[in-house]
């Protein structure tokens, strides 16, 4: 009785560590804000998960741009994760027109994922730049993305 005591107790205690260990991300509502333009045809037939990192990219350009890709895309001029998904952007920070790399890359995605989920955590742009280059660093050459200070 004492071992299924402990089992069970055992058992509690790792259901609630692993429901606190839950991405921020997943308790967003991402929607796109009417001042970008429409997500194109490629990426609303891609995978939810493309569809909302798209968005996150409209969203938190500024968290996005500060972090390098390590996917090869820097022989496409690409300057930092952000050129995955965004191609120009005008007034506003409005999206004016989307990059389709994005939809076929999961470094790509997976990075800028994660550096959103550690901006929603509350860490600082550098704390992201260096833990997104320590996490991805051997995947292969980074974006030429300066630093934050």
């Amino acid at each position: 009785m004492k071992r299924i005591t402990t089992l069970l107790f055992f058992c509690f205690t790792v259901a609630l560590i692993v429901a606190g260990c839950g991405s921020k991300l997943d308790k967003e509502k991402w929607a796109l804000d009417k001042k970008h333009k429409s997500l194109p045809d490629y990426v609303l037939s891609s995978s939810e998960k493309v569809q909302e990192t798209y968005v996150m990219a409209a969203t938190y350009p500024e968290v996005i741009a500060s972090v390098p890709c390590y996917c090869g895309c820097s022989v496409e001029g690409h300057k930092s994760n952000l050129d995955c998904f965004v191609k120009q952007v005008g007034g506003e920070n409005a999206v004016t027109e989307w990059d389709s790399h994005g939809i076929s890359c999961d470094t790509c995605v997976d990075i800028a994922r994660d550096a959103v989920d550690m901006h929603l955590d509350g860490k600082s742009p550098k704390k992201i730049h260096d833990l997104i280059t320590k996490k991805y660093e051997n995947y292969g050459d980074p974006t030429p993305t300066p630093e934050p200070k």
